[in-house]
């Protein structure tokens, strides 16, 4: 009888082990699927960039006020292929002939980009058609080749788990007496009924997540992004140079402000995309805002919109890009939803660069400000700031933070403020000696 139970306790044990070792196979094909997902949505989002910047490279070229827009599309373009790095340094990464791929794509993708830079858009666009695009289409192929061996994987792992479970099972109800049979099944039973329920369930969470998310950022990439910005440039081009009477140049005023929104919207979405992705890149330099608050109110000013700017040089330690965004969003949220007068400043206090955005309107309600950073806030069907998709203040706190800042909000004596915080950029002290030859050089 002891014998018996004690082999039965070791057959228990083995299939225990067996079923464990199943699952933790599962667990890491479930994690180099998700690298495999993530890694085709960001190579995709890339090559779009890049082909973004060749589009308006050409615009520079041809004497256009574009060079703006160009710049810009070329820091987008580096930055997602900063992303597709990142993605190398995963230790999910798979060697061989995948990463040698994706290498490939991003040498071809700098020098596409180096072209662009150049103003050369007629070489550049012959790169990308020659170079770019066949690589991309290389490491497109070999990912789904990858997805579709690691979902076959994963399904024979399951369908193994499933068998090792059937056997122990069998195994038990012969081998032990009744009492300790029925004990031993039922323990035996719900661990790896739990088991098996917690690993499809989040394996199926990942595989919907990463489907939707990448259908998602693909689509929005090339059905949104691109239209928008050729849009909102052509648009500013018509503004600065056009020959436009009055009623011309207030519709395209209309158009420039509605793509400039809808841009702001989609730059969100995908910025939101990148932090769930852990895709997000903050490349922190030196940064005076006031000069960032001029670029993001001209177009406000151009259409005679009622801006006090109260600035003066302050110069952080951020990344500009992510800066010209939270503002972009503040002033934004300020002109739609607040009152007749936006004042903009912003100072050093107690050792921060402080912005500070404030209109005198009636600002947001108490029950509204417990929700107002958190993503997709609503309350029933209607969103708690009107005309908002629900990420602009929620996103802007999250750059923020990532930068050493933070957005508080308040509303004091009439006037919704919201007040952005941020590093200045550190001072370097010299000796005393250094000083005194720098002033005696001077």
């Amino acid at each position: 009888m002891i014998a018996l139970i004690a082999a039965a306790g070791l057959l228990g044990v083995g299939m225990m082990f067996s079923s464990s070792f199943n699952a933790a196979q599962v667990a890491g094909q479930a994690r180099s699927l998700h690298w495999t997902n993530a890694t085709l949505g960001t190579v995709g989002i890339a090559r779009a960039s890049v082909a973004q910047a060749v589009f308006f490279s050409f615009d520079s070229e041809m004497g256009g006020r574009g060079s703006g827009a160009m710049r810009l599309a070329i820091a987008e373009a580096e930055l997602n292929l900063d992303a597709v790095e990142s993605m190398l340094e995963s230790t999910e990464t798979p060697v061989g002939p995948i990463r040698v791929a994706i290498e490939g794509f991003l040498t071809d993708a700098e020098g596409v980009i180096f072209l662009a830079q150049a103003n050369e858009p007629s070489r550049a666009e012959y790169e990308r058609l020659a170079l770019l695009e066949p690589s991309f289409e290389t490491v497109e192929v070999q990912l789904a080749d990858l997805q579709t061996e690691l979902a076959g994987v994963i399904a024979e792992s399951e369908a193994s788990a499933g068998r090792v479970s059937r056997f122990t099972q069998l195994a038990i109800t012969f081998a032990l007496p009744a009492l300790v049979m029925l004990a031993f099944w039922i323990v035996l039973r719900r661990r790896v009924k739990k088991s098996e329920s917690v690993m499809r369930s989040r394996l199926d969470a990942e595989r919907r997540l990463s489907k939707d998310k990448n259908e998602f950022i693909a689509g929005l990439s090339h059905e949104l992004r691109t239209p928008l910005t050729t849009i909102y440039g052509f648009s500013e081009v018509l503004l600065d140079e056009g020959d436009l009477d009055a009623n011309a140049t207030e519709l395209v005023g209309h158009i420039n402000a509605g793509a400039a929104d809808l841009s702001r919207m989609v730059d969100d979405l995908l910025a939101a995309a990148r932090m769930d992705a852990d895709a997000l890149t903050t490349r922190p330099q030196t940064v005076d805002l006031a000069e960032q608050i001029d670029i993001v109110t001209a177009p406000y000013l151009r259409a005679e919109e009622n801006l006090d700017l109260r600035t003066s040089p302050v110069q952080v330690y951020a990344d500009p890009l992510h800066v010209r965004q939270i503002i972009h969003n503040l002033v934004s949220n300020a002109r739609r939803h607040g009152g007749d007068r936006t004042v903009i400043s912003c100072s050093e206090r107690a050792g921060k660069a402080v912005l500070i955005v404030a209109d005198d309107g009636e600002g947001v309600s108490a029950e509204a400000r417990e929700k107002l950073f958190q993503r997709f806030s609503n309350r029933g069907r209607e969103a708690l700031v009107a005309g908002s998709v629900g990420l602009g203040l929620a996103i802007s706190q999250e750059l923020a933070m990532r930068m050493g800042g933070r957005i508080r909000y308040e509303h004091l004596e009439g006037w919704a403020t919201f007040s952005l915080s941020l590093p200045l950029l550190p001072k370097i002290v010299l000796p005393k000696q250094a000083a005194a030859r720098v002033e005696t050089a001077g």
